[in-house]
């Protein structure tokens, strides 16, 4: 963990966002391929999709598997709203070179991201069926190093690896990019040059770098801390995304606060369940999500609405798409 850590800081303090987006590209197509050629193999190997079956538990291939339906939804809520938010994902589609292009990344993103966990999915279940292990998530590590050709199971691992580290960049980028532009530019140094917003956006992303290796270091469970951060990011921040695009009346005050609101209730519920055990069946993205919501449209509505030149330059290509399409409709 911590020379991953210290590779992902170093790399991504010295590489902009095209490096980034390359590096996932690459990375990406990598692990497709491996995957789409291992699938098979492993499918073959473990006597077809009946000898999975077989060995392993009936709840395996049900929909819900051993988990009910609250829980389940407390696993698709966070990442679906992560996705819908993800700020790495914009900040990618707004460096593309034009607007067709932009679209074009969308739409490969979304059927790349289907048939790539699909398959990953595939390679974690076949491997269960063939290995044991006390930990879940070492499962596809597993079955790329024993269940594998040698060369195919070291690109699979490696894969693995990889990706860590693309996310990790991602995840540093982002913030590091909003306190440079939103927060440095604006109110601490308006007339900073390229080069002092480089040295300082380098020394933010190593603070970032070790504040996210302190709170890595107190989780045990990779699932458990990815969904405490995705449901801070999809509770909290999501819904003022969204708003932005799709609500002329939402209000910068509504959206601090409902950012605000999402985060702390997040944070609040996670430390009653580890300290109490309260309300353990009941997860925290519904709470969170309720009180961000609810207060974006509440404050929202109670405050004066933002002036037209904030809001209508998210509005402008809809307004002109509607009325393309009406005339194409008349015609």
């Amino acid at each position: 963990m911590y020379i991953i850590a210290a590779f992902v800081i170093v790399f991504t303090a010295a590489a902009g966002m095209a490096s980034i987006a390359y590096l996932d590209l690459v990375i990406g197509a990598l692990v497709t391929v491996t995957v789409v050629i291992a699938v098979p193999l492993m499918l073959n190997d473990a006597g077809g999709w009946s000898g999975v079956r077989s060995a392993l538990p009936t709840s395996h291939f049900t929909v819900l598997g051993d988990v009910g339906l609250s829980a389940a939804l407390g696993f698709l809520i966070p990442t679906m709203l992560l996705l819908v938010g993800n700020q790495g994902m914009y900040q990618k589609f707004f460096s593309a070179r034009s607007e067709k292009d932009a679209k074009y990344a969308v739409m490969g993103w979304i059927v790349g991201t289907v048939i790539l966990e699909s398959l990953l999915m595939m390679v974690a279940v076949i491997g269960s069926a063939k290995f044991r292990t006390d930990k879940a998530r070492e499962i596809i590590p597993l079955t790329a190093r024993q269940g594998l050709p040698t060369l195919l199971g070291a690109i699979l691992l490696g894969g693995i690896f990889a990706k860590v580290i693309s996310t990790a960049n991602n995840y540093l980028f982002s913030p590091a990019t909003n306190l440079i532009h939103d927060v440095y530019e604006r109110f601490i140094n308006r007339n900073a040059t390229n080069r002092q917003s480089l040295v300082i956006s380098r020394v933010l992303v190593i603070a970032l770098g070790l504040f996210a290796l302190l709170q890595a270091a107190q989780f045990e469970s990779i699932l458990r801390a990815s969904l405490y951060a995705y449901t801070i990011y999809g509770a909290a921040v999501t819904p003022v995304v969204l708003a932005v695009f799709f609500w002329k009346r939402a209000t910068t005050a509504a959206a601090v606060i409902s950012i605000v609101l999402g985060t702390a209730v997040t944070v609040g519920w996670n430390l009653a369940q580890s300290a109490w055990g309260w309300q353990k069946d009941v997860d925290a993205v519904y709470p969170a999500l309720a009180a961000s919501v609810l207060s974006l449209v509440i404050v929202s509505l109670m405050t004066a609405r933002p002036e037209e030149k904030k809001w209508k330059p998210f509005f402008e290509d809809a307004g002109r798409m509607n009325a393309n399409q009406h005339e194409w409709n008349k015609g």
